[in-house]
């Protein structure tokens, strides 16, 4: 295929592929002689890759005579020509932070940490988004005590007791009988009855009535703690734009 067919047939955005079917990257420009293919989507590179190393090109793909792997290794990372391409865009102020990236993309070190982020693949990053996490701890502390006391205490109590005594019951009756011979008659008689009573002694025993028993035991319940704690967001600005060749703006 000519140069001049492959250059009518190539458009800006065609995917180019590799002799191996990998993908190398998209074009960007097409130039009198070669292609501008861009390579990754964070950190792009620029390929220059002559015309006469496509093999083919259909439905918006470019077959290279080579390999990915050699397509990159062919030195074709520089302009062949001097002014063959358009001016350089103006450098960002981020430029050098932008270098190190592409640097060290491209020096293949994809999993490292950049910046606060990681670089997974030329064409993917991953943002970490921390967010705090509130978390609670128990520990014994001294809660005091509890002091139990006993008292002797005195109270006057009533006992009902029951008690005997004796007393004479005099009797008078009635009679009408002849006296005895025997019987003393008209003497002086003294007769002492004796009689008997109860008393009430008061006696004290102590005795056990009742058991206090002391013991302790954990009694679980809930206790809300509260405490500020932040997170991060990923805001995605999709209108943000990136400075371009000559001047030119171009969302991403």
């Amino acid at each position: 295929m000519s140069w001049a067919n492959s250059a009518s047939q190539i458009m800006a955005g065609d995917d180019v592929f590799g002799s191996d079917a990998d993908k190398v990257g998209t074009v960007a420009e097409v130039q009198q002689g070669y292609i501008v293919v861009e390579k990754g989507w964070f950190f792009p590179t620029d390929y220059y890759v002559p015309m006469s190393a496509i093999s083919g090109v259909a439905n918006g793909r470019v077959t290279l005579t080579v390999t990915k792997d050699a397509a990159l290794q062919s030195g074709w990372d520089t302009v062949p020509e001097a002014g063959t391409v358009a001016p350089s865009a103006p450098v960002p102020a981020d430029a050098d932070h932008l270098a190190t990236d592409r640097a060290v993309l491209e020096a293949g070190v994809a999993g490292r940490e950049v910046a606060g982020y990681e670089v997974a693949t030329e064409d993917e990053l991953r943002i970490p988004v921390m967010a705090e996490e509130l978390t609670a701890t128990v520990r014994p502390v001294d809660a005091g005590a509890v002091r139990i006391e006993k008292d002797v205490v005195t109270e006057e109590r009533v006992l009902e007791v029951p008690v005997t005594e004796e007393r004479v019951r005099v009797e008078r009756r009635v009679v009408d009988r002849p006296v005895a011979a025997d019987a003393s008659a008209f003497e002086e008689l003294v007769i002492d009855v004796p009689v008997t009573r109860e008393e009430v002694d008061v006696q004290k025993r102590a005795r056990v009535v009742e058991e206090v028993v002391v013991g302790k035991e954990a009694v679980r319940r809930t206790e809300q703690v509260r405490g500020t704690v932040r997170h991060e967001e990923v805001l995605v600005d999709e209108d943000a734009v990136l400075l371009e060749d000559a001047g030119e703006t171009r969302p991403r």
